[in-house]
């Protein structure tokens, strides 16, 4: 079975260690440029700025404690980033750099502690990020959501190199990461959906001269395309995105909930199908977050294919 899916969104780190709380202040005033230079590194992928900005401000709100950060057991290069549910994002001088979960051979994790006012804190949470060549730490305020990273780390990079399916079965692999997998897999399901043997293994029904589509969903489509998207089998070749797509093109709300569940999936297309099915089919970016958070996990033309199938009309049922 695949490993529970990351439960968390973003976390970010800044370089340290640094010590005492009088730098926090000068954190703070640096965070600012930070953010504005790493934004003009990652154009629209900005959430990734936006974040250590974030970061800098509450670290600045940890003042009231006595304590500043110490140095970690594992030595590393100390650089400002943030981990995703697709991997690691580092800003390094010029070059900012994608890591996939691949990339990433160890993630360890260490928590300091202190008192303030009589009462134990978490005051910060330090991440060493290995690779076969380097290792990377930052760190931030409190407590970290990475426990699930720490055991799971090798499942999230096997099912991140998982192909991407063209049919509900598996059957038909596409050529990823090789080739660009999302413009073929949107055209493949849509012409799916208007075939005869759709029809019958969903139970597709026709449409009223009401109707945009000429197929809409019933509920043995619900169901079928339901246990398709909750399937935790780990297969080499992924349907789930090619059943989130012919959920959205047949209008099917009641799917959303297991839509939902995949938009932190650890493999980038299918996260990237599930938000985008989402968004067409009107969830809210408070619920699911926006193509952009996973944006720099993408190949170009594949953002660029599900970023027009979202602004397209969507097709009642």
């Amino acid at each position: 079975m695949l490993a529970p899916a990351p439960d968390f969104r973003y976390v970010g780190f800044f370089p340290g260690p640094r010590r005492g709380i009088g730098l926090l202040g000068g954190v703070v005033a640096a965070g600012a440029g930070l953010g504005t230079g790493i934004w003009h590194a990652f154009g629209p992928r900005g959430a990734f700025a936006s974040g250590l900005v974030a970061v800098a401000t509450a670290a600045y709100s940890m003042h009231r404690l006595r304590w500043g950060p110490r140095a970690p057991r594992v030595a590393a290069r100390s650089v400002p980033m943030a981990i995703v549910p697709w991997g690691l994002l580092v800003d390094h001088h010029d070059h900012p750099r994608i890591l996939h979960w691949a990339a990433i051979t160890r993630v360890h994790i260490e928590t300091t502690f202190g008192r303030d006012q009589a009462t134990d804190s978490a005051l910060w949470s330090y991440v060493v990020i290995e690779t076969p060549r380097e290792r990377f730490m930052g760190h931030t305020p409190g407590t970290v959501p990475l426990e699930r990273l720490t055991v799971h780390l090798d499942a999230y990079a096997s099912e991140a190199a998982h192909a991407i399916a063209f049919d509900l079965d598996g059957a038909q692999a596409g050529r990823g990461p090789e080739e660009p997998d999302c413009e073929p897999l949107l055209h493949s399901a849509r012409a799916y959906v208007q075939t005869s043997s759709a029809s019958a293994r969903l139970g597709l029904e026709a449409a009223s001269y009401r109707r945009i589509t000429s197929r809409h969903a019933s509920v043995r489509t619900l169901d079928t395309l339901r246990s398709i998207l909750r399937d935790r089998t780990d297969r080499p070749v992924d349907p789930r995105p090619f059943a989130a797509i012919v959920a959205a093109e047949l209008g099917a709300q009641a799917l959303t909930s297991e839509l939902i569940a995949l938009v932190q999936s650890p493999h980038p297309i299918v996260a990237a199908v599930a938000k985008a099915a989402c968004q067409r089919l009107g969830v809210s970016h408070a619920r699911v977050g926006t193509l952009d958070e996973v944006a720099p996990f993408l190949r170009e033309s594949d953002l660029a294919t599900l970023q027009a199938w979202t602004t397209e009309p969507v097709r009642s049922t």
